[in-house]
């Protein structure tokens, strides 16, 4: 399923009763949708992914994920649907490649680090554009390094009611942290270079 905005495409596949998009969201994408300042500290291109942002600003009104559902992207490919950030569950499904997740990777879609993620400042300590490494099995890109990505649940293990989850790893972890398996818990109002989001919509 794709769609072409003026700065560009933006594509998702089908998982199971949700779509997700390929990459995370793109500087020109969140340009197009909300204008200029653009908030990201690496604005090397417009396709890196966006990053420095908090799960609250997605979620606040005026913001992105309230813009995005009224913008024309919507009704373009299906009206009956929204744009969210995915579940916990929907990001670990299409991490590990869905019906697809016997291959057993580490990594989203392989168990060569190098071959799909961004990790352990090996490039520079900051961002990549997407879509520079290997897809997983979906052909979903960056699951595993570049930024850490925003999902929609509350943490739950420690009793916070401010912390949110982040999967995925980024571009100065280790690889141990790039890892399909890997949570982060943090506050919702956190934003730095490295935490970045994708979206589903469903």
């Amino acid at each position: 399923m794709k769609y072409t905005w003026p700065s560009g495409v933006v594509e998702f596949v089908q998982a199971d009763g949700f779509s997700i998009a390929t990459t995370p969201v793109t500087q020109a994408l969140w340009l197009h949708v909300m204008g200029p300042p653009n908030p990201a500290i690496n604005q090397t291109s417009p396709e890196h992914p966006l990053e420095n942002v908090s799960w609250d600003s997605l979620h606040a009104r005026g913001g992105f994920l309230e813009r995005i559902n009224a913008a024309p992207i919507r009704e373009a490919l299906d009206p009956s649907m929204r744009f969210r950030l995915p579940t916990e569950a929907e990001w670990d499904y299409a991490a590990r490649g869905g019906t697809h997740s016997s291959d057993g990777f580490i990594y989203s879609g392989s168990n060569d680090i190098g071959a799909v993620a961004w990790y352990d400042r090996k490039h520079g300590d900051h961002t990549q554009p997407v879509k520079l490494k290997a897809p997983n099995q979906l052909g979903i890109y960056d699951m595993c390094g570049n930024v850490w990505e925003w999902c929609e649940d509350l943490y739950t293990g420690n009793g916070s009611e401010k912390e949110r989850v982040l999967r995925g790893g980024c571009f100065h972890n280790w690889a141990v942290h790039c890892t399909v398996s890997k949570r982060y818990a943090i506050d919702s109002d956190a934003h730095d270079g490295c935490i970045g989001f994708r979206l589903v919509l469903s």
